[in-house]
């Protein structure tokens, strides 16, 4: 995957903690993600699809730090994950693919979001669509540690205009 089309989910993710919570996590190294299980306590997956492209992104906190996210965001303690801090994460991951999708628009790469699904739980699955290798971008901020995922496959017009013609012929 080329990391012209991964940039703009960092960039979408920088933006919305810069805007939402003033601060700017920190980015460390990118690698390809080589199994399912979330490294985190909750986790929320968009899917995304357009003329030549599908894929998904997901964003996955520790139970810790999805709890400061909801005392920083509403203001409000809450002392373990619930229906409020699911809609948080949910929203969070919203924010994120409408911002990388946005900047993906700029590059004539149209896409449209799928609606956030939430997944909580200790050592809980993301299963991205397709075989696509997804991409792990972990970040920290202060002590904490969460991680963005990304896959997406583009295929060529060409590709799609042989699988056109194919569908017509059957």
């Amino acid at each position: 995957m080329d990391v012209k089309y991964i940039n703009p989910f960092i960039n979408a993710l920088d933006h919305t903690m810069a805007t939402m919570l003033g601060v700017a996590p920190e980015r460390m190294t990118i690698s390809v993600k080589s199994h399912n299980i979330a490294l985190g306590d909750i986790s929320a997956i968009i899917g995304f699809a357009g003329e030549n492209v599908q894929g998904s992104i997901a964003l996955s906190f520790p139970e810790k730090m999805a709890l400061l996210l909801y005392r920083r965001i509403i203001g409000e303690v809450v002392t373990r994950i619930n229906k409020d801090i699911e809609d948080i994460v949910g929203e969070l991951a919203n924010i994120v693919a409408g911002g990388a999708k946005t900047e993906l628009e700029n590059s004539r790469l149209f896409i449209h979001n799928a609606i956030p699904s939430v997944i909580v739980g200790k050592n809980h699955t993301i299963a991205h669509k397709g075989t696509t290798p997804f991409v792990l971008i972990p970040f920290q901020w202060e002590t904490h540690y969460f991680t963005m995922e990304v896959s997406m496959k583009i295929e060529s017009t060409g590709l799609l205009f042989k699988r056109a013609l194919a569908a017509r012929a059957t």
